[in-house]
Parts: structure tokens; sequence; C-alpha cells
């Protein structure tokens, strides 16, 4: 078998590529450059979000017409925002997604956070007087869920899935539900590897998407914790052990990291279009860890001291949103 970014897992019957391109905050001329580039290197899976949904349907319209790529080869996705966290507005914001993208179909269509946002007109987020984020106390997952389910009867999205979920609230969904979640996204690399979470995704045919698989470089040194303090959570790419392992393969460190998670069984979503780290993303289907390095690499992990993106909590903001009751991080 040839391997390259596209190979697929099954997520509920639908083939899904484990190597995705997350397309959020990334400007126009760098997000066109990069999804060409990532489409020649045979990435077939994008992760969208309301912000530039715009851009990747007009980008994806052009490479239909030219016939780089054809629609079904695609895994296109996208993310319920957190004001439309209900029931009533799961179908508003799918149709207006399918309108911006220029497709008939999604096909996963994910609730973004369990944190709801008071929605007002257009607004992405609404704001009181001091400049803080509206939160909607009465988000109701499960009512949001029974939203996501008709997408899917409607033929709007082909799977249906959850992001930055705790344990008791995917357990919520599954106890719930009449269509199971196909898939969760939740931040997981080396430092924050969700052990228990993932296991319970396993025993229920849950595939999991790790976002900040590099456990985010950027943001080192300068992480909030959940109590407003600074926390230092050194690089991954800098860790002995990765370093170490990757002189043996004469790999990145970031090659390792990702190959890891690849043997853990978790799919990966990667935000850059960097042409030079798309490539060296996509060169990690030619190795193997042993057994010893791969146990190696599982000790590390830290566990909640290892997380870094758990304060804004999938909604793209940090002013307050732990005092919502569905934030899934409380200590």
């Amino acid at each position: 078998m040839e391997y390259h970014p596209g190979n697929c897992i099954d997520v509920g019957g639908v083939r899904m590529p484990v190597m995705c391109i997350a397309t959020c905050n990334i400007i126009d001329e760098n997000l066109r450059n990069g999804l060409n580039t990532a489409l020649d290197l045979g990435y077939r899976r994008f992760k969208t979000t309301f912000g530039e949904c715009n851009t990747v349907g007009i980008i994806l319209k052009e490479c239909f017409e030219k016939n780089i790529v054809r629609r079904e080869d695609l895994f296109i996705s996208a993310k319920l925002p957190p004001v439309g966290n209900r029931y009533e507005d799961v179908e508003l914001f799918l149709k207006k997604y399918l309108e911006a993208l220029q497709l008939d179909y999604v096909d996963l269509y994910e609730i973004g956070s369990p944190i709801g946002f008071i929605r007002k007109e257009d607004s992405l987020f609404a704001q009181d007087e001091n400049g803080d984020v509206l939160l909607d106390l009465k988000t109701d997952i499960v009512e949001t869920w029974k939203g996501m389910e008709e997408q899917v009867i409607a033929g709007r999205a082909r799977t249906i899935g959850l992001a930055c979920f705790n344990q008791s609230q995917l357990q919520r969904i599954i106890d719930h539900c009449t269509i199971k979640p196909a898939c969760l996204s939740t931040e997981l690399h080396v430092y924050c590897q969700e052990k228990e979470l993932v296991s319970l995704c396993k025993r229920n045919g849950i595939a999991v998407t790790a976002f900040s698989p590099l456990g985010s470089p950027g943001l080192q040194d300068v992480i909030g914790g959940f109590d407003g303090n600074k926390k230092t959570i050194p690089s991954s790419l800098k860790d002995p052990v990765i370093r170490d392992i990757a002189r043996k393969y004469n790999k990145q460190p970031s090659q390792i990291l990702l190959r890891f998670l690849l043997e853990y069984g978790v799919s990966i979503a990667i935000k850059s279009v960097n042409p030079k780290r798309l490539k060296e993303c996509s060169e990690i289907f030619d190795f193997e860890l042993s057994r010893e390095e791969f146990d190696r690499i599982s000790d590390l992990d830290r566990g909640e001291d290892g997380r870094t993106l758990g304060g804004s909590c999938g909604t793209g903001v940090l002013n307050d949103v732990e005092s919502h009751p569905g934030f899934p991080w409380k200590k």
C-alpha cells in the first residue's frame, strides 16, 4: 500500500483521511497557495470554520472546474460556532456554511464547543459594555445534538461530531443520541494525551482527531492557567526523548510527534499552509516506531498540566468562558 496524507479510516460508514488541514485564521492568499500545495501533496481533508469558508468555497470551486480534484474525493468538515449552540440554530448555520462553501453537503459537521454564546444578529461574538463575550448559560448540548442529527437525515451532513467535549459530556451525548458521534476533535499531543477520553472513544467506535498536535509551540511560556496565572510548558519539539528518536530515523522532531499520534490511533489536524511544513507532515508514513520508542513517548504525558489551549475551549476567546457551566476542564 502506498502511504500518503489521504489514507483513510472509517467514521460512521464514511471514509475519512487521517491527515487534515485546518484552515482557521489563515489569510486569503496564504490559504489559496496552501490548499493548492496540500492537494498536490495528497491531502484530501479540510477542516473549515465560519470565518474563512467563503474563501475556501471559491478555491474549491476553481479546483473542481479545472478538474484538479473531484468533490467526492474530498472530506470537508464544518464547525458550528458557539453562537449557534442551540437546536434552532444548527440548521441555520449549516445552510450558511453550504452557501459559502458552494457545496451541497459537508462530510462532517461538528459542534465546535460545549459552550454557547448569545446570538445577536449576524455577530459571532456579541459583547457587553466591558467587551466580554455574552455567554448563553442555558446551553443544552443534548438538544443541540438533536439538531445535528436532523442534518444527517436531511442530507446536508454525511456525519456529525463534537469538539472540545470532556468524557462526561461525550458520554451524555452517547446516552441520548439516535445517531452516534462519528468523530471527536480535541487538543491532543505528547504532553496532553487524553488517554481516558481516547479510550472512551475507541470503545464506542468514535474516531478522534488531534488538534494542536505539536503542542502549539508558538504559545509556549505565555499560556494562562484557568486561574489566570501563567504557566510554563516546554516545547515538545525540544524534548530530549523526541530529539533522540528523530536522530535515529533521520526525521524532524515534528515528524516523530505526528507519527506517534498516528500509531496512537488518532487522526491529525495540521494548522499550516507552509509548503515546507506540509511536505514534512506528509512524510511520516515511511517508518514505524518500535514498541519501546512508543512507550517512551507515551510516558511523556502530563495530563491536564500539559494542556495549552484549554482556556478558550474551542470558542476562539479567552475571557470568562471557564465560568460557563459547560466548560469541560474545570479543576
